[in-house]
């Protein structure tokens, strides 16, 4: 064995053992830890034990908290465990490699771990009689942000993980709420008007709160469901015997990352109100004469006696906290009294970060009503039920074209077999190290990329049956064999990777979801069957005693 020889197997064995660690948190032992309420009894801890009665699960129960084990835990589960009576909470507990490594758990979609889906369009007709004008498309497009904006504040009080928010088009907005408990609270929430309200800062009690956070909450992190934020909320008021008149909020920056609203820091406002959200009638976002972005806004005739009381010498220094939806968004200082009616929101802002702020204003003086233009929910056991059934057909799928290729090929379809066991690693630790998200037409693309992986084996075995049969030797019917077979093999799936691209860019949702699949599995078929498998035959062909290939 030469020294490049050497070199290439130390390659393939380390990335085959750096892929075993990938998709163990997906294919290995998994662990969930499922929290009762004070409430619950007897009844509904055997429920969830029952639940998970067979051999193949091991269960420790410590106070009113359950850890269960086992390979067949999924998210469907997870999220049909949450409905059953007496459980606060259920999650999947971290694998060790996800700690060590950049592994993932493989995501599943609605389809698979069940929850609800929406698509969600403003109230066009509605908004455009509180105009009293026909709206252009660059209005609706407007409202169709804002509305995001409003949707992203609003969506973490349901205690989703990993939900999805995002435009489709200029003039809906879809929503995808795995595992949620309460569909028709979802929708009665999110179809309603936002909250706006302007409050004054008050700079004593905040700093207290503020104290009180750094001391207790110094390395941990916030939770983001709105439930748990709100019980720390009222825990900070108590702790530093805050008066009626103030209230203890949270104040809310964006995930630059994911989008998501997330709590950074306690603020302390008065209860009292100072401005509504109608009594500003507009925001844009314009640059000041220094050049900083900054957001101009005017009050209506009512709100402009409210805001320069709000404004005035007494509260200079002071900060006007913008709230929506009881979560805190800004609080710029107040500089001047603004008794003209109009001003400016300036804070060293990017762009993006004053166009959001200026939706915020936007939504307190024009309310978005959001009607729901289509809707789909899937339960967790029918999801669980199609994760079986997919990883049914996947294993009847790869046994027939096993005993297929064995039966044809003999040796040689043994070892396209082993290739097919490796292509299936390197997809899936391919896509944990992406954190995909898996539908049922993904695994679809799974076992389709698995069909279309032992053809370039068939194309590379025939070619070099072709080579022996010209009188050729063992080792140099292989490397003409693998040679004339690569541009074939590449042509071929180079029409599909095509395809599967064209197919991610113009599709949606699940249809994404196998274009993913399609595209990383052509793309590993290809590198175990054009660089290992051919490998495994110049190992193979150094053996000089051998005369005769089985494939």
């Amino acid at each position: 064995m030469t020294k490049g020889m050497v070199y290439k197997l130390i390659f393939i064995i380390s990335l085959i053992v750096f892929s075993v660690l990938l998709i163990l948190p997906t294919v290995g032992t998994k662990q969930i830890e499922i929290k009762f309420s004070p409430q619950a009894v007897e009844e509904n801890f055997e429920a969830v034990k029952n639940r998970f009665s067979s051999s193949d699960y091991e269960i420790t129960v410590n106070d009113r908290i359950m850890i269960v084990s086992g390979r067949n835990i999924t998210d469907a589960i997870m999220n049909e465990i949450r409905t059953y009576q007496g459980v606060v909470d259920a999650k999947l507990l971290k694998h060790w490699v996800e700690k060590v490594f950049l592994a993932k758990k493989i995501n599943l979609g609605l389809d698979l771990q069940g929850g609800m889906h929406l698509v969600l369009q403003a109230d066009f007709e509605g908004i455009q009689k509180k105009l009293g004008r026909e709206l252009t498309e660059k209005d609706k497009s407007e409202i169709a942000q804002q509305a995001l904006e409003l949707l992203r504040n609003r969506i973490d009080k349901f205690g989703v993980s990993e939900p999805s928010i995002r435009p489709r088009g200029y003039e809906a907005i879809e929503i995808q709420l795995p595992g949620v408990k309460d569909p028709s609270g979802v929708k009665k929430a999110i179809g309603t008007t936002g909250s706006l309200e302007y409050r004054l800062v008050d700079d004593k009690y905040s700093a207290l709160a503020d104290n009180w956070f750094k001391q207790n909450y110094k390395d941990k992190k916030l939770p983001e469901n709105y439930d748990e934020i709100k019980a720390i909320a009222e825990e900070i008021s108590k702790a530093i015997n805050l008066p009626d008149n103030l209230e203890t909020l949270f104040f809310y920056k964006k995930d630059e990352t994911t989008g998501a609203i997330i709590p950074e820091r306690p603020i302390v406002l008065q209860k009292e109100v100072s401005l509504l959200g109608t009594d500003i009638q507009e925001a844009t976002v314009d640059r000041d004469e220094y050049g900083q972005v900054v957001v101009l806004f005017k009050t209506t005739a009512e709100g402009a006696a409210k805001f320069a009381e709000a404004t005035s010498e007494k509260n200079h220094g002071r900060k006007l906290a913008i709230v929506l939806d009881n979560k805190v968004r800004n609080a710029p200082n107040i500089k001047e009294t603004i008794a003209s009616g109009s001003g400016n929101i300036s804070g060293g802002f990017t762009y993006e970060e004053a166009k959001t702020l200026a939706r915020i204003i936007k939504e307190g003086a024009l309310p978005v009503d959001l009607k729901i233009i289509e809707e789909r929910t899937v339960g967790p056991s029918l999801g669980q039920d199609s994760i079986e059934a997919g990883i049914k057909a996947f294993i009847v799928g790869i046994i027939v074209i096993t005993l297929f290729m064995i039966a044809y090929y003999k040796v040689g379809g043994v070892i396209a077999s082993i290739g097919l066991a490796l292509n299936f690693i390197f997809m899936v630790a391919t896509l944990s190290l992406l954190g995909f998200t898996l539908t049922l037409p993904g695994i679809a693309g799974f076992l389709l990329t698995m069909g279309m992986a032992v053809d370039a084996n068939v194309i590379i075995y025939e070619r070099i049956k072709e080579e022996i049969k010209k009188g050729k030797s063992v080792r140099m019917s292989i490397i003409a064999g693998f040679d004339r077979a690569f541009w074939t093999i590449f042509d071929s799936n180079l029409t599909t990777i095509l395809a599967a691209f064209i197919l991610f860019q113009f599709g949606t949702g699940p249809i994404k979801g196998f274009a993913v699949t399609l595209f990383i599995g052509i793309l590993s078929s290809m590198f175990v069957a054009l660089y290992i498998t051919r490998f495994v035959y110049e190992i193979i062909s150094l053996n000089k005693k051998i005369k005769k290939l089985h494939i």
